[in-house]
């Protein structure tokens, strides 16, 4: 913070105690030409402009800031948007989805054979049991 503020002391010193040379305009005290601009009757006027303060410094950080996170924002919208289409479009086309749904009802069969496999084993246990205890 003192750096900075050394810095802005420093800038403004530079441009108040320089010295006009022959031809240079006049601007109020604390400013410094910036440049030219024509008017509305096709003069030429000289641009004064003040030297930042720190509170302007820190208004166009926070404007920066915000300017990013908009953009960022919007970015991950895009790439949201994009990953959206990708997939509508896929459970859209009926060759996916046909894999997709052979592929569980093979798995599907898989299991419920394995679960009727065992159901088949313990009723013959059970059988067995009631059998060997009567």
């Amino acid at each position: 913070m003192d750096f900075i503020n050394w810095s802005l002391n420093a800038i403004d010193t530079i441009f108040s105690t320089r010295s006009l040379g022959l031809g240079e305009p006049n601007c109020p005290a604390g400013t410094f030409a910036a440049g030219y601009v024509m008017d509305g009757w096709e003069k030429w006027r000289v641009v004064c402009l003040a030297p930042l303060f720190l509170e302007d410094i820190e208004d166009i950080y926070l404007f920066g800031t915000l300017i990013t996170g908009f953009l960022l924002m919007g970015l991950g919208g895009a790439l949201f948007y994009r990953r959206l289409v990708k997939v509508i479009s896929a459970a859209q086309n009926p060759t996916v989805v046909g894999i997709a749904v052979s592929t569980q009802t093979v798995v599907m069969d898989c299991k419920l054979e394995n679960i009727m496999e065992k159901l088949a084993a313990m009723q013959q246990d059970l059988e067995l049991e009631t059998s060997d205890g009567h």
